[in-house]
């Protein structure tokens, strides 16, 4: 791992200290190691006063050819699924709170610093589970005299690996009981039920990304995003969406659309159908 490894609190090239309240995680996997080069590309040139560690979890350490990159490299070894990977990079954090991302969130405009410096400190104010910062799904609940609002418990999507800020902890706790990134999605939002720190998200989309890469494919705006920003794409790996992802894409959010999330998530957690196989993404 070397010594950017052996001291995860210090970036290396300039002795900078970072902020001790939160870790900026990016779960990744060797699959995916051509999507990092332009995650972190967009992520230091919208984000350039991040004062946050950033670190990526993946199978095996490499250095990427960038002149700013990742603070550090958590590498766990090949035959672990996606929460295993997870947990075992939340073990090696020591920061309370963290900034959960995928790899494939590319940042298309600059992030407001101080906004994000008011939510973590709305998020340890109330003691959070996670405090999303894309209301997708918009939460139900006015959260107390704030502009947050909260997700009730039990209820689809009421967790998801979507930005946000989540207490180390009880990330930790609930990567453990699942699997997969579906899985901690689909199983994981109805695993919450006696916890008593709230779900919590913003009203408007507070972090400006793109999720830039569905079912192994670049999405059209994903590679608008990078071609905007001068950040290269190797198509060799993946490409576009083929006709059939799209229609296939097409008729599930027409169905989501129709009938409520909850209702549905049961039913596929019931029948076990729909879940993505991939351990990673």
């Amino acid at each position: 791992m070397g010594l950017r490894a052996l001291l995860p609190m210090v970036d290396v090239c300039g002795m900078k200290e970072f902020n001790s309240d939160l870790t900026v995680l990016v779960t990744s996997c060797d699959a995916y190691r051509d999507v990092e080069l332009p995650f972190l590309s967009l992520f230091r040139k919208h984000w350039p006063d991040c004062r946050y560690e950033l670190a990526l979890v993946s199978e095996t350490g490499r250095d990427l050819l960038s002149d700013k990159p990742f603070d550090r490299v958590i590498a766990t070894g090949f035959g672990k699924n996606w929460c295993q990977m997870l947990v075992e990079a939340l073990e090696r954090i020591s920061t309370p709170y963290v900034l959960l991302l995928m790899n494939d969130y590319l940042l298309d405009a600059p992030v407001d610093d101080c906004k994000f410096s008011e939510r973590l400190e709305q998020a340890k104010l109330f003691d959070v589970a996670n405090l999303r910062l894309n209301p997708n799904p918009k939460g139900r609940f006015p959260w107390r005299n704030t502009d947050l609002m909260e997700y009730p418990k039990n209820t689809a999507y009421c967790v998801t690996c979507q930005a946000g800020i989540w207490n180390r902890d009880y990330l930790l706790n609930l990567a453990r009981r699942n699997m997969s990134a579906w899985e901690f999605e689909r199983y994981g939002s109805f695993m919450v039920g006696d916890e008593k720190r709230p779900l919590l998200v913003t009203p408007t989309k507070e972090f400006p990304f793109v999720d830039a890469v569905h079912k192994g494919c670049w999405e059209r705006f994903g590679v608008d995003v990078c071609r905007r920003n001068g950040v290269e794409i190797d198509f060799s790996v993946r490409g576009l969406p083929t006709l059939k992802v799209r229609l296939c894409e097409g008729v599930k959010k027409l169905i989501f659309a129709v009938f409520p999330w909850t209702l549905i998530v049961r039913i596929q957690n019931l029948l076990d159908v729909g879940m993505k196989e991939k351990k990673n993404k």
